[in-house]
């Protein structure tokens, strides 16, 4: 029975044979993660179509998450190849051999043509141990059908070696088929070859020759592993950003590393292996010199294209990139955004080392950003009520702290009763909006009048009258600027008298235009509309 037979049982019990059967369970280890993979992309999908705040380029940000995985598992698993082929270097011609057997019995089980290399390889295997009938037993398994004419030429040759070290006749007639192969740049030319069989010393000198074609120096697939990190580090990065919730945001800090990281590896390693690509097409290219010149050229071009290309988003990404001018130890975060123009600043609250979040209109009372007429807010909305006394007394004492957030920020409210014509035209486009739509019903609704609070903020009465024994007041009080700058936010309120304040609803005018937006709840918690959120720029 031919030892190569794949019905053959016998197994040797060498560290050789044992790694090459752990190749094939690497393989099944990668394809069960790929799944795994892709069943986790599918699920985040699934969840993504089910937020409130979904937007398509959620759907780019999840492909590329679940293609950067994939190619960094490929990366990987072709890594983990190359370092097993890197530890045989030091084993023995035997434990070399039986590595090679594992392959070809599993990995290469219903592959014919890696059969038949991997064939090849240990019959000179074979051959340098002196095995020759094991040697002629693995030649007889190949199928050259299926074999390329390097790997063709070589068996000629081993079928050749074999004999003549036999003694046995027939090896001219093999040697004259090797010489009718055209051999490539790495291969032995027929004249080399002849001279090992003419040689005084033949046959010492063909074992040579057979034991420097095998030793082949493989390299630690170093910059395989870095670009497979690079490519993860890069997916998760943009992936997991553009799936953040609404007002989540990178830190600065963590946002500019990892720009700076993906773009300069990109750089680097994308000349790293087009230079790779130069010198492996070189090494087995067939065409002309003009030909090879001209295809350098032309990758050389398209690199320079794309680094220009990459240079400029670096550029723009920098310019558009908001920047931390400090951090404070209760969590909040003074930021500084620039349009190349002007410069504004806003504040943020950190969530970990990676993250910044939005404040909610609570947290700006409670840190002293602004002035709330707690008057206008006794809805028996403790939390708010709270807020409020708590914004004056952290306003007093860490005024210097907070860049004196609290008297800019009484400042801008008088700038708003100057500015009294802005406001009441935005307050005028909120009436004729609830007229509209039928919210306004009661009272004399027909009269507007505008007026401020204690602490200077503009308010517009829309509705007053009487029901149930007591008095009410339905009235539109200004709050803040939203987030992205565009919007003016109002509060729409009801003070009764001998009672809480109620709230009744939340609007944005848009300072341009004068477009309004319903925030379509009337709580400081929950969800506001998509038309707010998109208009605001904040929940």
């Amino acid at each position: 029975m031919n030892y190569y037979e794949l019905s053959n049982t016998v197994t040797p019990d060498t560290i050789g044979y044992k790694n090459g059967l752990w190749q094939k369970r690497y393989v099944q280890i990668y394809r069960v993660l790929t799944v795994v993979w892709s069943v986790l992309t599918l699920c985040l999908l699934f969840g993504m179509f089910h937020r409130d705040d979904y937007s398509s380029g959620m759907i780019k940000s999840c492909l590329l998450l679940f293609f950067a995985g994939i190619i960094f598992l490929v990366l990987m698993l072709i890594a983990v190849v190359n370092i097993s082929a890197k530890r045989t270097e030091n084993w023995s011609l035997q434990d070399r051999h039986d590595y090679n057997l594992a392959m070809y019995r599993t990995r290469y089980r219903n592959n014919r043509q890696l059969q038949s290399v991997v064939l090849i390889v240990m019959a000179k295997q074979q051959l340098l141990m002196s095995n020759y009938d094991l040697a002629a037993q693995a030649l007889a398994m190949v199928d050259i059908n299926c074999v390329k004419l390097p790997y063709l030429r070589d068996y000629y040759f081993c079928n050749a070696a074999v004999l003549f070290l036999c003694d046995k006749p027939g090896w001219q007639e093999w040697l004259d088929k090797c010489y009718a192969v055209p051999a490539n740049q790495k291969q032995m030319t027929d004249m080399q070859i002849g001279a090992l069989f003419l040689s005084e010393n033949a046959k010492m000198d063909l074992c040579q020759a057979i034991y420097a074609d095998t030793r082949i120096k493989h390299k630690w697939p170093t910059e395989i592993v870095v670009t497979a990190i690079l490519v993860l580090y890069a997916g998760i990065f943009y992936g997991v950003g553009g799936l953040l919730s609404r007002g989540y945001h990178y830190r600065y800090w963590f946002e500019l590393s990892s720009v700076l990281i993906t773009y300069a590896g990109c750089m680097v390693l994308s000349l790293y292996w087009i230079i790779r690509w130069i010198l492996f097409s070189d090494s087995v290219s067939k065409k002309s010199g003009g030909v090879r010149l001209f295809r350098k050229v032309i990758l050389i071009v398209m690199w320079l294209c794309l680094m220009a290309a990459m240079v400029i988003n670096l550029i723009i990404s920098f310019i558009g990139m908001d920047t931390e001018k400090k951090a404070y130890a209760n969590g909040l975060i003074c930021m500084s955004t620039s349009d190349g123009y002007s410069t504004d600043e806003y504040y943020n609250i950190k969530v970990g080392p990676f993250l910044r979040r939005s404040l909610t209109f609570k947290e700006t009372i409670k840190f002293g950003l602004i002035n709330y007429d707690d008057s206008t807010d006794d809805s028996g909305n403790d939390a708010g009520d709270s807020g409020a006394n708590d914004s004056e007394s952290s306003t007093e004492n860490n005024s210097q702290q907070f860049n004196n957030g609290s008297e800019n920020t009484e400042n801008e409210n008088a700038g708003n009763e100057n500015a009294g014509e802005s406001l009441d035209t935005e307050s005028k486009a909120v009436y004729d909006y609830m007229a509209a739509a039928g919210i306004l019903s009661a009272g004399d609704a027909g009269t507007i009048r505008n007026g401020s609070t204690a602490k200077g903020t503009f308010y517009s009465v829309f509705e007053t009258g009487e029901a149930d024994g007591s008095t009410y007041e339905n009235r539109l009080v200004y709050d803040r600027v939203s987030e992205n700058g565009q919007c003016d936010l109002f509060v729409y309120e009801q003070l009764v008298s001998g009672s809480d304040t109620r709230l009744l609803g939340f609007y944005a005018v848009n300072k341009t235009t004068n477009e309004v937006f319903s925030a379509d709840r009337n709580s400081w918690g929950g969800v506001s509309s998509r038309e707010y959120q998109d208009a605001t720029g904040e929940n």
